[in-house]
């Protein structure tokens, strides 16, 4: 079993947690109350531009080659797009992004900013990976049981199932599986845990931006 399909079944139950979560499955009704989605873009606002920092920051990380040309690629594209439908968004909502990051903001950053300043590609690798496979697979799981009708939230949804991220996702989680195959079991075991606090952070950040708590 590749490292990636052993850590997707460990984090399930937090995945199914996450699709469960009544912010997905009104986002996917269209109903989700506006004050709770602009309290979610606000924060998100804030995260995605830290995490396209560390992305570019670990593309550093990795050796001069096809891997690392497709990974910077990958986060330019993936970065670009997602700031695009913020801005979109952000307009067209009025959102004030003038926030502070909530505790949960603070944390997740705070999580994945020590993994990519440890310098090890594996646990930094591990750490960012739940943003862009959970996302996708959120958005995927989205689009296939979305309400289409007049749903004021499709253009978040499309961006998050697009074929373009879906195949970018496909590539890191490949390259994950090629360093975690070559590591030891202890290290392994780190990139594991790394992942699933990760994953919990993914959940909570949803969470917040229902509760703002």
């Amino acid at each position: 079993m590749s490292w990636t399909q052993e850590v997707w079944a460990k984090s399930l139950p937090i995945y199914e947690r996450i699709t469960a979560h009544p912010f997905i499955t009104e986002l996917a009704e269209g109903t989700l109350a506006l004050d709770k989605f602009v309290r979610y873009i606000a924060q998100d606002e804030i995260y995605i531009k830290n995490y396209g920092e560390e992305m570019l920051m670990l593309a550093d990380m990795l050796p001069q080659g096809p891997m690392r040309d497709m990974f910077a690629a990958y986060a330019k594209g993936g970065m670009e797009a997602e700031k695009a439908m913020h801005d979109m968004l952000i307009e067209r909502f009025g959102i004030d992004t003038a926030v502070e990051p909530s505790p949960v903001t603070s944390g997740y950053m705070a999580h994945t900013r020590h993994h990519i300043n440890s310098g090890c590609i594996e646990l930094a690798l591990a750490a960012m990976l739940p943003c862009m496979w959970i996302y996708n697979e959120v958005g995927l799981h989205i689009y296939r049981t979305r309400n289409t009708a007049q749903n004021p939230y499709t253009d978040w949804v499309a961006t998050y199932a697009a074929e373009d991220f879906t195949e970018g996702t496909r590539q890191v989680l490949q390259m994950c599986d090629d360093y975690a195959a070559k590591a030891s079991p202890e290290l392994r075991a780190q990139m594991t845990e790394a992942y699933l606090i990760a994953a919990e952070y993914e959940w909570a950040f949803w969470d917040w931006g229902y509760n703002g708590k």
